[in-house]
Order: C-alpha cells, then sequence, then structure tokens
C-alpha cells in the first residue's frame, strides 16, 4: 500500500511539474496596428499617401497583380487621377497573432506562419470615375502581414471588373 501511495504522489507531482501552458492565437480589435493602417489609408484617400509602415521589400499582391512598394505608390498616383470622391472606411479591423499547435501543425505553406502577426480589415472602397461620372464600390479585404512594426506583406482581394473596365478608358483618354 506505502508503494501505490508513493507511486500515486509521484504520478501527481510529475505532472504537475510537466503541466504547460500551450501557446494560443490571440485576436485584437482595434490594436495599434490596425491604428496605424487606418493612418496609412486616411492618407492614401486625402492623396497625401504616406506607406512608411510598409517594409522596403515588402510582396504586394492585388488579386494576382504583384507589385512592389514603389508600384503600390505609383497605383495610389493613378487612382487620384482616374477617381475623385475616394472613400476607403475603417470598415473592420482585427490583428491575430498565429501561435499555438493547431498552426504549428496545420501543415502545407500555411505552416510557415506560425507565430506571425497580420491584421485583416474588411471595408468598402469606392470612388466615382473621372472619364465615365460612374461611381464604382468594391467590397475588398485586405491582410497585412507584420515582421515588428512594419508590413512585411499585403494581399488583397476584391472585385476587380468596374476598375479594370475604368482604367482602359483612362489609358485610352491619355494616350500620347
Amino acid at each position: 500500500m506505502k508503494k501505490f501511495l508513493i507511486l500515486v504522489l509521484s504520478v501527481g507531482i510529475l505532472g504537475c511539474a510537466n503541466n504547460k501552458t500551450e501557446q494560443v492565437s490571440t485576436i485584437k480589435i482595434k490594436h495599434e496596428k490596425a491604428q496605424k493602417i487606418s493612418e496609412m489609408m486616411k492618407s492614401y484617400i486625402e492623396n497625401n499617401f504616406d506607406s512608411s509602415i510598409i517594409s522596403d521589400d515588402a510582396k504586394i499582391k492585388f488579386n494576382q497583380l504583384e507589385m512592389t512598394k514603389s508600384d503600390f505608390e505609383d497605383l495610389v498616383n493613378t487612382h487620384h487621377a482616374m477617381f475623385s470622391e475616394i472613400s476607403f472606411p475603417e470598415g473592420w479591423m482585427e490583428t491575430v497573432n498565429y501561435a499555438g499547435n493547431d498552426v504549428k501543425n496545420a501543415g502545407g505553406k500555411y505552416a510557415e506562419d506560425y507565430g506571425s502577426t497580420w491584421t485583416s480589415q474588411w471595408s468598402d472602397w469606392t470612388a466615382v470615375s473621372k472619364i465615365s461620372g460612374d461611381t464604382i464600390s468594391n467590397h475588398c479585404f485586405f491582410g497585412y502581414k507584420w515582421e515588428n512594426d512594419k508590413i512585411i506583406q499585403i494581399s488583397a482581394i476584391f472585385p476587380d471588373e468596374a476598375f479594370n473596365k475604368e482604367l482602359a478608358m483612362f489609358m485610352k483618354a491619355n494616350k500620347k
């Protein structure tokens, strides 16, 4: 009986000593990183784009179009040449730090995101075309991957048919 009691106590003590808390993903709403994105997008709307939070070698992808930070800055200028009354409200933003065994064991290309931090933004971009006069509105999603205090990746998903139509008219009207 004494050996049994020692065995039970030993298992209990060892079990408590090895009880490690697993890291879990965290979600923050209205986080400081989201605020920085809000400020950047406000500067976009005001045609005074401040991209200082974006890393110089960031990977940026709008639907299937890949671009550099410089290309992104040029796109802002093109938007303001093509459109007036540009609106891009803050929308819904949340910042997630991905951690825990569920992420670590995800497999495939997503396994490399273990420990990464992303801010997700859902919003509606709206503007009036300077060429056609049409109002264009696109529901969109932006994912911003952070490394420390810099955005190192942007992934944007939105319908681009109306924008591409306006871009073709803009290019034709501005042919030199």
